[in-house]
């Protein structure tokens, strides 16, 4: 990949991840449902996760073994404190 589509990749990703942080943020204020705000939480947590994989660890580009792993990992981890938290 030609260095500055990487770079520009890497900085839409930065910004994307931190637009994330906001919304996650202003959920907390706007939400009274604790179930809602919880899933809502985590489900940005696995958006960035997802993020972070592919683009930061460059995963995307790895062995599938590897990113189905992290991938999963990103994917049962929230939804196994979700769970936890609302019973």
């Amino acid at each position: 990949m030609h260095p500055i589509n990487s770079n520009k990749k890497n900085t839409f990703s930065w910004l994307w991840l931190m637009v994330l942080t906001v919304i996650s943020t202003f959920i907390g204020l706007a939400i009274d449902n604790k179930a809602l705000f919880i899933f809502s939480v985590l489900f940005i947590v696995f958006l960035k996760g997802q993020q972070i994989i592919d683009i930061f660890m460059e995963l995307s580009q790895a062995p599938q073994f590897w990113r189905r792993l992290l991938l999963g990992y990103v994917t049962l981890l929230p939804l196994i404190i979700g769970f936890i938290y609302i019973l």
